[in-house]
């Protein structure tokens, strides 16, 4: 049976209520470019305070021993390397090896005794499409080490993971290529991440921006060696870098991405670099296995830091 409202009612039942809202609902959480941002403003305070591992010591090297995941034993790269070596100065950390929070999670699950210790703040960075960077494919918060409590304990674990892994791949490559050398590669849990740099190289003269600085920092962490940088070079890196990572393209408004832009253009020129040395050394290779040629062509000369023009 159908119940009538009367007007009265109607009205009164209007008194007691809120219209609709007619605004959207703000995200609360974070874009890429709010972690960039936090990033680029991370590197700056670093750099303005001298405290920055990308600035050379007091005998003019930058000496720096990479920034690793402890979970699988390997070098991180681009904007990761450069955030996780400014997170191990910042906490004047004994060691380079760093950890997700997925990782030391994973650890707890299996019942190891390990947990990031209160008050540790992690360096978050996210991983975007390279094509758009407002695209987060995955994002990962590390932590050095010495932020962990029962390191000692999670280090066991992920080595065992690590040879374990290890083993079933060994297997797999054994059964199945018999003829392959993946066996004769050594186990990831037995690498040694941390080596005395002996050997030295200079900062390329003609470096001009801020982007080639980096290239040669990740080329020389990558490869195991100390770069000489003059006092004038590394103010000049400096007050570029602040420069480009506090810049506004509009009034007001910050380039969010400038580390991100800073970072991937030191990489690809980095990574540009190392394939033309090794091209190189490939072609030297094959000129001295090959004296009798009359006519040998003749090899690229190695590639060099300047600036593209």
């Amino acid at each position: 049976m159908e119940q009538t409202v009367s007007i009265n009612q109607f009205g009164d039942a209007l008194k007691n209520t809120s219209p609709m809202p007619l605004y959207e609902k703000k995200s609360k959480e974070k874009s890429s470019y709010d972690y960039f941002q936090e990033l680029g403003d991370t590197l700056v305070k670093s750099l303005k305070d001298g405290t920055s591992p990308l600035l050379p010591n007091k005998d003019g090297f930058v000496d720096l021993q990479p920034a690793y995941n402890a979970s699988k034993n390997t070098k991180t790269e681009g904007l990761t390397q450069i955030m996780l070596l400014t997170k191990k100065a910042e906490l004047n950390a004994p060691t380079a090896a760093f950890v997700t929070f997925e990782s030391v999670k994973k650890a707890q699950e299996a019942g190891v005794e390990c947990k990031i210790a209160k008050g540790s703040k992690g360096v978050t960075i996210p991983a975007v499409d390279l094509k758009n960077w407002s695209e987060i494919k995955f994002k990962n918060t590390w932590f050095n080490f010495s932020q962990v409590e029962g390191a000692e304990a999670l280090k066991a674990f992920l080595d065992a993971k690590m040879t374990e892994q290890y083993k079933k791949d060994v297997q797999y490559i054994n059964e199945h290529y018999p003829n392959s050398t993946y066996k004769e590669k050594k186990n990831p849990a037995d690498f040694v991440m941390n080596k005395e740099n002996l050997k030295a190289m200079p900062l390329n003269e003609k470096t001009e921006e801020p982007y080639q600085y980096l290239a040669q920092v990740l080329n020389a962490v990558n490869t195991g060696r100390k770069l000489y940088v003059t006092p004038e070079q590394a103010e000049k890196f400096k007050n570029k870098a602040v420069e480009i990572l506090t810049a506004e393209y509009e009034p007001g408004k910050l380039d969010k991405a400038a580390i991100m832009k800073l970072s991937v253009s030191a990489e690809n020129l980095y990574r540009k670099n190392k394939e033309m040395l090794q091209e190189y050394s490939q072609k030297k290779e094959v000129a001295q296995e090959s004296p009798k040629k009359e006519t040998p062509k003749k090899s690229r000369p190695a590639p060099s830091y300047e600036r593209e023009r």
